[in-house]
């Protein structure tokens, strides 16, 4: 009896059938899904393993290029070796992530960034104002011209970071769609936080002693724990 899901080829000197490889394995059905799919998988991978998916087949080499979700942590790059030569190897991958054509930073809806290191928080902003930078440029050459440009991000997660006036700055004018920013244990400088679009704002065991306004019509949730209070 022929049983369910196994097709069968006949040749045409009437051997024995016998079942296609492919249908021994069940074929790749993860590469079978429409792109939206499979990039919503992608959200909830770690930016290293996203990157690494291009070694799977020739239709992945440029689908992580443009996930709607960028999770990058420095967690990911922990050996026996050391706290330095982690920190390289999370620096050079960081940096060759976010040059532009590469990861498509005007299209992303999510981006978060850990920094297990306190001490590199400051090397780390760079990647934030970049970041930044890089995005909005993407966003004015899709519109060609038109309008603004602006990052089209609704969630920015940041751990470990220092952030200061130049952070709040960019938020206010280059993420006009942002609607949810969490800090945690960062070193926070600014003075204050204004934005159009906030809805929900979370500020977890950060050091933000100078932080004397929050200007959001649209806020909704507002968390604040300050380090050391």
């Amino acid at each position: 009896m022929l049983q369910a899901g196994h097709s069968m080829e006949i040749d045409a000197k009437g051997k024995r059938p016998r079942a296609s490889s492919s249908s021994l394995t069940g074929g790749d059905r993860l590469s079978s899904l429409p792109d939206c799919l499979i990039h919503h998988i992608m959200s909830f991978m770690k930016a290293r393993q996203v990157v690494q998916t291009c070694v799977l087949s020739t239709r992945w080499k440029r689908l992580w290029r443009s996930v709607p979700c960028l999770d990058i942590d420095q967690d990911e790059f922990k050996t026996d070796e050391g706290s330095d030569h982690d920190w390289e190897k999370f620096e050079d991958f960081t940096d060759h992530l976010l040059i532009p054509n590469n990861i498509s930073i005007g299209l992303l809806d999510t981006f978060r960034l850990h920094v297990s290191a306190m001490y590199k928080g400051p090397q780390a902003t760079r990647w934030i104002r970049h970041g930044i930078k890089y995005s909005t440029q993407e966003a004015g050459i899709q519109r060609r011209g038109l309008g603004s440009s602006s990052w089209r991000l609704k969630r920015l997660d940041l751990s470990n970071v220092h952030l200061n006036d130049s952070f709040t700055e960019h938020v206010s004018s280059g993420c006009q769609n942002l609607e949810y920013l969490e800090l945690k244990s960062c070193t926070c400088t600014f003075h204050e936080i204004t934005s159009h679009s906030l809805k929900n704002l979370i500020l977890k065991h950060c050091r933000c002693y100078e932080l004397s306004a929050i200007t959001s019509p649209k806020l909704k949730s507002l968390i604040i724990n300050i380090w050391g209070n």
